[in-house]
């Protein structure tokens, strides 16, 4: 199970990129990777299309980065970084907590 989950806040720790932040937009746990809004943009030549309506040309894309480059934003930790662990709560549902801050973690309403 992917403790990174779409709309999450996450920095990156490795790198090119290392140190910025952005939100998760895609995760794929086949390949352990996810697409983080605004970073890993490369340039992608693309053909024409009528079926898509794209005129073609160059196009700055965003391609996937491996997941254990990317560490969970947590405001409250010492340094804004937080690794995750899961629990059971009363009524027996899987919730996320913050190893940090040992506060739970909520899914964010951008889905």
């Amino acid at each position: 199970m992917n403790r990174i989950i779409k709309g999450d806040k996450v920095r990156i720790i490795s790198g090119k990129f290392k140190s910025k932040e952005g939100i998760v937009l895609a995760v794929f746990p086949k390949n352990n990777t996810a697409i983080v809004e605004g970073l890993n943009k490369v340039k992608r030549h693309q053909k024409p299309s009528q079926q898509n309506n794209n005129k073609g040309g160059i196009v700055d894309k965003e391609m996937p980065i491996n997941m254990c480059k990317l560490a969970l934003v947590v405001e409250k930790a010492k340094n804004g970084i937080s690794k995750i662990s899961y629990a059971k709560t009363k009524d027996n549902k899987k919730i996320r907590i913050s190893k940090k801050t040992k506060a739970e973690l909520k899914r964010s309403s951008k889905k």
